[in-house]
């Protein structure tokens, strides 16, 4: 299985178009996407799907049943409100197919503009996906509180004391640490405030020849030609390319990539192949 290290971030899984795309962060204890399901996967709590095309969440039954045989508690699904329902419908009747009852899940549908709360200390935020079919894209984020600027010159003991009175000593604020754009023909900067920053950009590549600029325009994919322009906006330190087509080597990916991005993104831009 593919691994990619991203500073203390190992990204793990495989991502193909047509094909598969699953992308496990472990460390975070989350999964983008499942259109397969790998058993050491199983025990990752939180799974985040962008969209309902079949390589992109088809590993959901496996996750759901070997959790469900295995004793475990349900993990925590989210999945586009647009297909909730149906998803919902074909997982119940799989489930009374393969074991006459139901295996017991929890998914939650999601929206553009949900914050959804997660672990002890994180927050995904669904932004609007741009794709063929209803789509999200997801900002994580870790949830930090700071002391406010007028309590930073106190000492400990007065600090307590404030704290033991009652009185509000600390600010919320939010650190941007990974987008995962899955499928998507692009998205706005202006999608979340935080988005531009986050540490780590998992960003879509479908196409990167020029023959198949109108198809990626058609199957509203990311072409490479439009790479340029977005990167520009992020700073992330991490940039990662995924979902490139079947039609494309390792070695003509690898060549077509480093040689239509400026030279200056080389150092921070690496290939999930």
């Amino acid at each position: 299985m593919p691994l990619l290290q991203c500073g203390n971030w190992v990204l793990e899984g495989k991502s193909s178009s047509a094909v598969a795309t699953y992308i496990r962060i472990k460390e975070l204890d989350l999964i983008f996407d499942l259109g397969r399901c790998p058993m050491n996967f199983i025990g990752t709590n939180h799974v985040f799907i962008s969209h309902f095309h079949l390589d992109h969440y088809f590993g959901l039954p496996i996750y759901i049943s070997q959790r469900w045989l295995s004793g475990m508690p349900p993990g925590n699904i989210y999945v586009p409100s647009s297909g909730f329902k149906q998803l919902k419908n074909i997982l119940d009747r799989i489930s009374t197919l393969d074991a006459g009852r139901n295996w017991g899940y929890q998914i939650t549908p999601v929206e553009a503009g949900n914050s959804i709360p997660f672990r002890q200390n994180l927050v995904a935020h669904i932004l609007t996906g741009n794709h063929s079919v209803p789509a999200v894209s997801y900002l994580i984020c870790e949830v930090r509180k700071k002391l406010k600027p007028e309590y930073r010159d106190l000492s400990g003991r007065e600090i307590v004391a404030l704290k033991r009175s009652g009185v509000e000593i600390t600010n919320e604020v939010q650190l941007p640490l990974v987008a995962y754009l899955g499928d998507t023909r692009g998205i706005s900067l202006d999608a979340h405030p935080l988005l531009t920053q986050c540490k780590l950009l998992i960003c879509e590549c479908t196409f990167i020849t020029s023959e198949h600029r109108e198809r990626a325009k058609k199957t509203k994919h990311l072409h490479l030609d439009m790479l340029p322009s977005l990167l520009e906006h992020f700073e992330s330190e991490y940039i990662v390319l995924n979902h490139f087509s079947r039609r494309y080597t390792p070695e003509l990916i690898r060549q077509e990539v480093f040689k239509q991005l400026p030279a200056s993104e080389h150092a921070r831009v690496h290939l999930f192949l």
